[in-house]
C-alpha cells in the first residue's frame, strides 16, 4: 500500500495553527537526517512515508475486541481526544492504529479476531509523520480537537528495531503515571506529554501501539513547541530556528544560548535526577523548547517518550518518593523498568552518563559547530568564542546549580563534556551523602 499525501495541505489545514506549525518542524527542519534515515538498510521502503515527504493521509485503524488485546492503562474520560474504546463488557472494542507500511504483517491477526476496519464504519482518521516517523498525529476528519499522537510498531531495518514489544509498552505507560504521581514535584520547567494507555495483540507481543496526548495549551495554540534538533535544522527557504530566534531577540548568539539551553537544563537535570531519582533521555528529538507565540524563549522544556526515562529507584525509596501500585507488566520489574538490556544500564552512574552525553554531544556541541559554521557562512557575526566554550558554559552551570541546590561548591571547575567520568564520580559521592552516607 502506497501513501497518499494531499500536497496542497488542505487536510493538514484543519488543525490550528500552532500544531502545524509544530508539524513544520518536525518534518522540515530535521538535522543529520542520513544519520537517523539509513535508507541502504531497507530499500524497499516506501520514502513517501518519510516526514520530510509526506502529507497527510488516512490511517489505518482498526476496531479488535479488547479480549484479543493486552491493555495497559486507559484513556482519561472526558478529554475529546479521538475515542479509543468502544462498548462495556464482553463486547468492548479497542480502536487499534497501524502504519501503512506494516500492514502486511497484521493481516492474519485482523482476519483471525475479526478486526473491523473504522473506514468501512464511516471513520476518517488522518494522520501525519512526525520526525520518528513511526509516530504519527492523528485525528478525525474535520475535528483537530481529537488529536494525538499515535506511537506505532514500525518493521524497516532503516530505523533500527521499531517495535512496540509488551514490556516497552508497559514501560511508558507505567513510567508516564509515575511522572503524573510527581507533577506536584516537577520542576516549573519542565512539562511531558502523558502516555497514559497503550495495547499490544497478544497472540503478536513485539507489534503494539501506545497514545500520547497533547496539552491543551498547546491546541489551543497558547503555547508552541519546537523539538531541539529544529534549532539546527532546515535548508533552503526552510531557516534553522535557532536563526530565526538569534534574529528576533537581537541577543548576541552566547547569550541566546546560555539563556535558552544552558542555564534552565542544568539546574532541570540536577533537580530530576538528584531530587526526584528520574533520568531524561536527554536527546534533541525527545526535548521540547516551548516558546510563547511570538517564538520567545520560556524557559521551559517540553518531553516526549517515557520508553527512554530511567529511574534511581534507590534514590526515590531513601527520599520516600512514591510510585504506583499498578505499574504495568511489574512482574518483570528488573527488564520492564531498570534496565536497557546491555551491560551497565541497571547502574545510576550509566544512566546519568548516557543524559548528560546525550546533552552535551548531541545537541550542546551540535550547536557549537553550527554557529562556527553560521559565523564563516556571514549568517552571524557575532561568535568568537573559543573551541568547547558551550559545553563549558553548561558546565558551569551545572556546578552552579549544584552549589544552590544542594550547597556542593567545586573549586576547581572543569568541562564536563571533556571530564564525564570525573564528574560521575562527584554525583555518586553527592547521591551517597543523599541517601544518608549508605
Amino acid at each position: 500500500m502506497s501513501a497518499l499525501p494531499i500536497h496542497d495541505q488542505d487536510v493538514i489545514g484543519q488543525l490550528p495553527p500552532g500544531l502545524q506549525q509544530w508539524l513544520a518542524l518536525e518534518r522540515f527542519h530535521l538535522h543529520k537526517v542520513d544519520l537517523f534515515q539509513n535508507r541502504s538498510r531497507d530499500p524497499a521502503f516506501d520514502p513517501r512515508y518519510l516526514p520530510q515527504n509526506c502529507g497527510a493521509f488516512r490511517l489505518s485503524c482498526f476496531w479488535i475486541r479488547r479480549r484479543y488485546l493486552q491493555v495497559y492503562g486507559g484513556q482519561a474520560a472526558g478529554g475529546g481526544e479521538l475515542q479509543l474504546f468502544s462498548g462495556q463488557g464482553l463486547d468492548e472494542r479497542v480502536l487499534f492504529p497501524i502504519h501503512p507500511s506494516s500492514l502486511d504483517h497484521y493481516r492474519k491477526f485482523l482476519s483471525d479476531v475479526d478486526a473491523v476496519e473504522a473506514s468501512k464504519q464511516g471513520a476518517c482518521i488522518w494522520a501525519v509523520p512526525t520526525s520518528s516517523t513511526r509516530t504519527l498525529l492523528a485525528w478525525h476528519d474535520q475535528a483537530p480537537a481529537t488529536a494525538v499522537f499515535v506511537k506505532t510498531s514500525l518493521r524497516s531495518p532503516m530505523f533500527g528495531d521499531r517495535r512496540l514489544y509488551l514490556k516497552t509498552v508497559g514501560r511508558s505507560v507505567g513510567f508516564s503515571g509515575l511522572m503524573q504521581s510527581a507533577r506536584a514535584d516537577l520542576p516549573a520547567t519542565l512539562d511531558y506529554l502523558p502516555e497514559s494507555v497503550g495495547f499490544v495483540p497478544r497472540s503478536l507481543p513485539d507489534s503494539g501501539a501506545i497514545v500520547r496526548s497533547i496539552p491543551e495549551e498547546i491546541k489551543q495554540g497558547r503555547i508552541l513547541v519546537a523539538p531541539v534538533f529544529s534549532l539546527l535544522g532546515g535548508s533552503g527557504s526552510r531557516v534553522p530556528l535557532l536563526l530565526t530566534l538569534l534574529e528576533r531577540s537581537g541577543m548576541p548568539p552566547r547569550q541566546l544560548v546560555e539563556e535558552v539551553l544552558c542555564a534552565p537544563f542544568a539546574r532541570l537535570w540536577l533537580g530530576m535526577s538528584l531530587r526526584l531519582g528520574l533520568i531524561l533521555e536527554a536527546h534533541a528529538q525527545d526535548l521540547m523548547l516551548m516558546l510563547a507565540p511570538d517564538l520567545t524563549p520560556l524557559g521551559r522544556f517540553l518531553y516526549r517518550d517515557f520508553e527512554g526515562l530511567q529511574v534511581d529507584w534507590e534514590l526515590r525509596r531513601r527520599c520516600g518518593l512514591q510510585s504506583p501500585a499498578d505499574m504495568p507488566h511489574a512482574w518483570s520489574w528488573r527488564e520492564t523498568y531498570d534496565a536497557w538490556g546491555y551491560p551497565y544500564s541497571e547502574f545510576v552512574w550509566y544512566k546519568w552518563r548516557i543524559s548528560l552525553f546525550n546533552y552535551l554531544h548531541f545537541i550542546l556541541a551540535d550547536v557549537e559547530a553550527s554557529l562556527r559554521g553560521w559565523h564563516e557562512r556571514g549568517l552571524i557575526g557575532d561568535w568568537q568564542c573559543e573551541p568547547d566554550e558551550v559545553t563549558l558554559i553548561f558546565s558551569h552551570h551545572l556546578f552552579k546549580a549544584l552549589e544552590q541546590m544542594l550547597g556542593i561548591r567545586v573549586k576547581a571547575k572543569y568541562n564536563v563534556y571533556r571530564h564525564l567520568h570525573r564528574f560521575l564520580l562527584l554525583l555518586l559521592d553527592v547521591r551517597k551523602e543523599l541517601l544518608g552516607g549508605k
